[in-house]
């Protein structure tokens, strides 16, 4: 379909420098990449919204709790990497006779 309607569109110059380097990167104008983007886009229903806000809300009450869970797990690798590996004497000959 050819262009038959004019749209200036206001953008900061880093935004431009970014559409300009698509566009190379693409061999199309500027004005194709946008065009393209148009098509591309989709607005989303109010049911997908939802179901983002509800994923939303289950991982905003699963996250401190995992982040408890790693703190913990974290402390408990530093604890045992801070002290000596405590094996009992028949373990280690066994292990000195098993490499000999």
């Amino acid at each position: 379909m050819a262009a038959s309607a004019r749209l200036m569109v206001l953008m900061s110059p880093e935004e431009r420098a970014s559409l300009d380097a698509k566009a190379r990167a693409l061999g199309v104008s500027a004005g194709e990449v946008v065009r393209r983007a148009v098509g591309a886009f989709e607005l989303g229903t109010e049911e997908e919204a939802a179901e983002l806000r509800a994923l939303i809300d289950v991982f905003d009450q699963l996250h401190p709790e995992t982040l408890r869970i790693a703190d913990e797990c974290h402390r408990k690798v530093a604890e045992n990497l801070a002290t000596p590996a405590k094996i009992d004497p028949a373990t280690r000959r066994r292990k000195q006779t098993a490499a000999a």
